[in-house]
């Protein structure tokens, strides 16, 4: 029988907050290490978790997991060392990106590119520091009810 202290310790590591301290990949999964109890000389850290991402079979999304960054650590029956990452949430060092609102998505990359979509005014902005790159093994459609618009330093037609 499980005594009363082993139940509340496991109670109370089902759900737990803290911060990547270690990544790695391994055999194509993300995993990392995570701090999730750091006061005073009482440091826990995690072994090495699988991280939560969007995949299934037939659509996969890689977000590489980054040391500092702020995470859940789900534990089903309160084994740590058994439980999964969902991660990211924003917080004083990491805030939702500029622009975002209830009908705007935002993805913003640390060099400053951004994406934006807006459902509402049915509108997607794309702003690249770098080059573009579109490529097909069929053909491309460009097609619009109103005006197209390039402006380059050159533009070459084939």
């Amino acid at each position: 029988m499980i005594g009363l202290s082993e139940l509340r310790r496991r109670l109370e590591n089902i759900i737990q907050v803290g911060t990547v301290s270690a990544t790695k990949n391994q055999e194509g999964k993300a995993l990392a290490r995570v701090v999730v109890h750091d006061v005073g000389e009482d440091k826990r850290v995690t072994d090495f978790l699988p991280v939560l991402s969007l995949a299934n079979s037939f659509f996969r999304v890689f977000i590489p997991i980054r040391v500092g960054e702020q995470v859940l650590v789900i534990s089903p029956f309160g084994d740590t060392n058994k439980g999964f990452i969902f991660r990211s949430i924003f917080n004083k060092g990491c805030k939702e990106p500029n622009g975002a609102s209830e009908n705007r998505t935002v993805v913003e990359f640390e060099d400053g590119t951004v994406i934006y979509y807006d459902t509402k005014d049915k509108k997607l902005d794309v702003n690249c520091v770098g080059d573009i790159s579109l490529k097909a093994t069929g053909k491309i459609d460009i097609e619009a009810t109103g005006d197209v618009k390039i402006a380059g330093a050159n533009i070459y037609l084939n």
